[in-house]
């Protein structure tokens, strides 16, 4: 299984994180909307909302545990996880493409 990380500081790294990742679902949802209709953009935003709560649920669970907790989101909500996966896939390729434009410059 994952390892549980114990530490305080990674646990507060982990959180920013998160958070972070929430945002960049959030923003990525309005060209989810452009590119796959409104639809999935709402099932991105609602991705961007639930990762939101584990930033607050990582202090009382463990790794494994928000690794059942988002297997069980794609089960039970397989078009939320299609909205999820279509933002962070704009999430990479922003990131991706500002990577490549720093090496140009």
């Amino acid at each position: 299984g994952v390892q549980t990380c114990a530490l305080p500081i990674c646990k507060s790294k982990a959180t920013s994180a998160v958070g972070q990742l929430s945002q960049m679902l959030t923003d990525a949802a309005g060209q989810v909307d452009e590119k796959l209709g409104e639809q999935y953009g709402q099932y991105a935003r609602a991705a961007a909302d639930k990762v939101q709560g584990y930033s607050s649920a990582l202090d009382a669970k463990s790794i494994d545990d928000l690794v059942a907790d988002a297997r069980t989101l794609v089960q039970k909500s397989p078009a939320v996880a299609i909205g999820a996966a279509a933002a962070i896939g704009f999430v990479i390729a922003r990131v991706l493409t500002s990577g490549l434009d720093q090496r140009d410059a």
